[in-house]
């Protein structure tokens, strides 16, 4: 790492400015033709900007983390939220990225739980992904009106998009249909790879579970992800820069671009041989199950249910 540094290629660099020049071509022309399948591609690639923008929202400060100010979720509130809250605490009732969304959401195994919270997030979590990004901005907009939160200058790049749909459509109503199709398509595809990419599955340690005896740091950061065995994502940069690829690594060295990661996966692996720590990958499909299966849980789990699991669906996974 010492060769290499840590922070981004030119190459990631690159593929992050492509999404966003990408984003604004099929915005732009999807706005000018009316048309609502380049609107929901253009969301597509908004949503993949967003995702982008996380890595770089890790990094030395950077223009590109405030990518995400292109959409309705803030580059500012997800520092706090995701970077001082999740990494510290992943799967714990101090992760804001389960608290904030209880008890519409309830990932930890909890025996109150509800049959509609058990079982309704297969039906309405496809509704909710979409409006959770509009939900945030409202409150955000909402809080700077009543003067309780400040201004923030990237709070306003959301507002140019708007501008440029407003321009560019034949009248107002197509040009703001254009903006809330697209930050809407926006914000069901990015919560549909965020509540599914790595954290949540039956195997998975949530705060209840039994936790480790000896609890280390890194390891109980690794029992509260696991990687995504599709070879699509192992091997392409440009996937897991839009995907939240390299999540196990990611946890454990969050301010290493990802573009840097595959340097220390082989010290990584050794490492946990040595120690025989194992965690196997599961398929994205089966963490898209396991994440429903997570949120029907209501009952803590011992290290060994866990292991269970994790024998049952990393054999899915095969």
């Amino acid at each position: 790492m010492k060769e290499v540094g840590t922070g981004p290629t030119d190459e990631i660099k690159r593929m992050m400015d492509s999404i966003v020049f990408g984003f604004f071509c099929l915005s732009i022309l999807g706005t000018f033709l009316n048309s609502t399948w380049l609107q929901i591609l253009a969301g597509l690639f908004l949503a993949m900007v967003a995702i982008g923008a996380h890595n770089f929202a890790h990094l030395k400060h950077n223009w590109r983390t405030y990518c995400l100010d292109l959409t309705w979720a803030s580059s500012f509130e997800f520092r706090i939220s995701h970077v001082f809250s999740h990494h510290c605490f992943p799967n714990t009732i101090l992760d804001a990225e389960l608290s904030l969304f209880e008890p519409i959401l309830e990932f930890l195994p909890k025996a109150n739980k509800n049959w509609i919270q058990r079982h309704g997030p297969i039906v309405y979590n496809h509704v909710l992904y979409s409006i959770l990004f509009g939900m945030a901005f409202l409150t955000r907009w909402m809080r700077v009106i009543e003067r309780k939160q400040l201004l923030r200058p990237e709070f306003l790049l959301v507002w140019f998009h708007l501008a440029l749909c407003l321009v560019i459509g034949s009248d107002m109503t197509s040009g703001l249909t254009s903006w809330v199709t697209t930050q809407l398509t926006c914000s069901y595809f990015y919560h549909l790879c965020g509540f599914n990419a790595a954290h949540h599955a039956p195997s998975i340690f949530h705060d209840g579970d039994e936790a480790r005896k000896d609890p280390d740091f890194g390891l109980c950061q690794l029992d509260a992800v696991r990687e995504r065995s599709d070879s699509l994502i192992q091997n392409s940069l440009f996937v897991q820069l839009v995907v939240f690829g390299e999540h196990s690594l990611h946890h454990l060295f969050p301010t290493i671009c990802n573009s840097k990661l595959k340097y220390i996966r082989a010290a990584f692996e050794e490492t946990l041989e040595e120690f025989d720590e194992n965690f196997p990958a599961l398929s994205s499909w089966n963490l898209f199950k396991g994440s429903l299966e997570q949120l029907r849980r209501s009952r803590p789990f011992s290290i060994e249910e866990r292991k269970s699991e994790e024998v049952k669906f990393s054999s899915k996974s095969k």
